[in-house]
């Protein structure tokens, strides 16, 4: 049954990329990595609207509260996520994408540290009742934050093996599920805090699908330990370093904190700056310019962990994303204003948010594909702990103070102000650090040689 729907859903899904790969011949030259991004990009589009559907039915269904409610248990998880996991899993992606024979030994390790991390943090995070600002929300984050450490490993494994529409078809089926499950949920009159709770069944029900290729890449990669077995040094080479296991961990974890804060910051702070009701006008509209930002989410899955074994031409590569980005900017841009009042209802519209959400959203996405170039290009140094440290520092303060006091003058509109603001410093952080780390790296390659 689960291998009848993959084969539906895969060979639908590469019908939309032929054609699409056709129209896209003018922006790309049909490379790897180019190839991966067209097919990556269709499915976090489809995504994208699973996310509208979801938010338009719990707004029509369960109300407005409810939708801020669930905008923020959604943004407080993924935070948390990345403070029990510290960076662990996109090491492991990491380690498998260069050195797939060591998919076993960086698992392993990688589950011994994200288990003992998590039990600290979890300890610490659910101390705070503040944290939990609606009834029900501490026992669906903590089931949630475990469902999702599962299906987060399956995703990473995938990644490391190039298998990025895999992966990603994987998170839409954890999409559809939910919205199922909305429905369902609303025609019987099941409480609010058990649509949270199915948050966590869909996410399970995703992760057991990947589970066959899972185990279908874990028994090729024993066939090729034991093939070298044979030398003792590649024996030696199959294990994985734990200190540059952590060493890289640690700067994916800054990196991923920094760039996913920049994004959830608000969602957490609108409620205790404004209120729930607020928090789901500025959920409605950020719904759909969240298409936007969506394909910010795309580089780190495919430019970060390709990067690790190839260079990017940087201008030649911008120049074809901007020729798609900047006409589709403004074409939801365009679709904010129509389809807010239609499909959620006349009071999630607003003026001026719409412009701040895209300009900010639009500028995310230049600041993800640089960011992903420098964390994939890079193996830890000082001189690059330093840049990256300085970006999540950015995000936490900058951006975070900036908000608050935004907020505080204009309202939600403050929000993505806040974020642009931000991004903009953190995209000249993150050029410059490219071009010197560059420059750096090719010097030592010539003492080398």
């Amino acid at each position: 049954m689960i291998s009848l729907i993959k084969s539906n859903i895969k060979r639908k899904v590469n019908q939309g990329i032929e054609k699409v790969n056709n129209l896209s011949s003018n922006f790309y030259n049909g490379g790897e990595t180019s190839g991966h991004l067209i097919k990556t990009f269709i499915l976090y589009g489809l995504i994208a609207l699973s996310i509208i559907i979801t938010k338009v039915l719990i707004a029509r269904l369960y109300g407005q509260i409810e939708l801020g409610i669930f905008s923020y248990f959604f943004s407080i998880v993924t935070i948390a996520f990345l403070f029990t996991s510290l960076g662990f899993p996109e090491a492991i992606t990491q380690i498998i994408i260069k050195h797939p024979g060591k998919l076993k030994n960086a698992l392993l390790k990688g589950i011994y540290f994200i288990i003992s991390i998590s039990i600290v943090v979890l300890a610490l995070v659910t101390i705070p009742k503040s944290l939990f600002a609606a009834p029900g929300l501490k026992v669906n984050f903590l089931l949630y934050l475990i469902v999702y450490t599962f299906f987060y490993l399956t995703y990473s494994i995938l990644r490391g093996f190039k298998k990025f529409t895999e992966c990603s078809i994987y998170s839409l089926v954890n999409r559809v599920a939910f919205i199922i499950f909305i429905v369902i949920f609303a025609l019987y009159s099941i409480s609010f805090d058990w649509l949270l709770a199915s948050m966590s069944l869909a996410l399970f029900i995703a992760g057991v699908i990947a589970l066959p290729s899972i185990v279908k890449l874990w028994k090729s990669n024993n066939l090729i330990e034991k093939e070298t077995e044979k030398t003792d040094i590649v024996v030696k080479d199959a294990k994985v370093d734990t200190k540059k296991l952590a060493y890289l961990a640690i700067s994916l974890f800054l990196m991923q904190t920094g760039f996913y804060l920049l994004r959830e910051t608000d969602t957490i702070l609108i409620p205790y700056l404004a209120g729930f009701e607020q928090q789901a006008i500025y959920s409605a509209q950020s719904s759909i310019s969240n298409i936007i930002r969506l394909i910010a989410y795309v580089f780190p899955v495919v430019i970060l962990p390709m990067a690790a074994v190839s260079k990017y031409k940087i201008k030649q590569s911008l120049t074809r994303i901007l020729k798609l980005l900047l006409p589709f900017s403004v074409l939801i841009l365009v679709l904010t204003y129509i389809a807010i009042p239609i499909i959620y209802g006349s009071q999630y519209a607003d003026k001026w948010l719409p412009i701040a959400l895209v300009i900010s959203s639009t500028l995310m996405v230049i600041y993800s594909y640089f960011n992903s170039i420098l964390v994939g290009e890079n193996k830890f140094s000082k001189q690059y702990f330093k840049l990256v440290f300085i970006d999540f520092l950015i995000t936490l303060m900058v951006n975070t103070g900036l908000t608050i006091l935004f907020v505080k003058w204009w309202g939600i509109l403050g929000a993505p102000i806040a974020t642009t603001l931000t991004v903009l410093l953190k995209i000249a952080l993150n050029v410059y650090g490219i071009s010197k780390l560059r420059s750096t790296n090719q010097i030592i390659e010539m003492q080398n040689e």
